[in-house]
């Protein structure tokens, strides 16, 4: 195993047991199953299809919340990988309950850094809001589903953008 296999997993085991400590922290471990997926683009007409094969994509999300009642603010970090490779980003997010509803939106970005089969920091105005909602069956366990976006300004303006859908089951320390 490297270096830095070891320091990536004590990293996670250190915001998975150490930080939901604090009470304002919240982790979230979730798999992911994609069913449809688009690009929208200002110049053509906007292509999407659904998604012929099921395929898990597992997510880890910490945030801190600055308020723990209403509607929570809280800045954090998102780490998706599809096992060969894995990417890490900062995320800001906004959640609210209603009833057994979790509603939740963030965006990330700005710096993502890559693990596995390509390892790099990158920088750059590329960004992935996303909005979700899901019914809590405790107060761990949930599902729901999404919609995250990919905007990359610096390629093309707003207009142009792609898109996923996805369902998820998340669990909530």
């Amino acid at each position: 195993m490297g270096k830095k296999t070891v320091v990536i997993g004590l990293i996670v085991i250190l915001l998975g047991v150490v930080l939901p400590a604090a009470a304002d922290s919240q982790v979230d471990i979730a798999i992911h199953i994609p069913y449809y997926v688009g690009v929208e683009a200002e110049d053509a007409e906007g292509m999407g299809a659904a998604l012929e094969y099921i395929f898990p994509v597992p997510d880890f999300k910490y945030n801190y919340f600055f308020n723990e009642s209403g509607i929570k603010l809280g800045v954090g970090a998102r780490l998706f990988t599809v096992i060969l490779e894995s990417m890490a980003y900062p995320i800001v997010t906004l959640e609210t309950d209603v009833g057994p509803f979790t509603l939740s939106g963030h965006v990330g970005g700005g710096v993502f850094l890559f693990f596995g089969l390509f390892n790099d920091i990158g920088t750059g105005h590329y960004y992935i809001p996303e909005v979700s909602v899901a019914y809590r069956f405790s107060e761990s366990f949930s599902i729901g589903t999404g919609a995250g976006f990919f905007f990359a300004p610096e390629a093309a303006n707003f207009s142009n953008f792609g898109y996923i859908g996805d369902v998820f089951a998340r669990f909530t320390f």
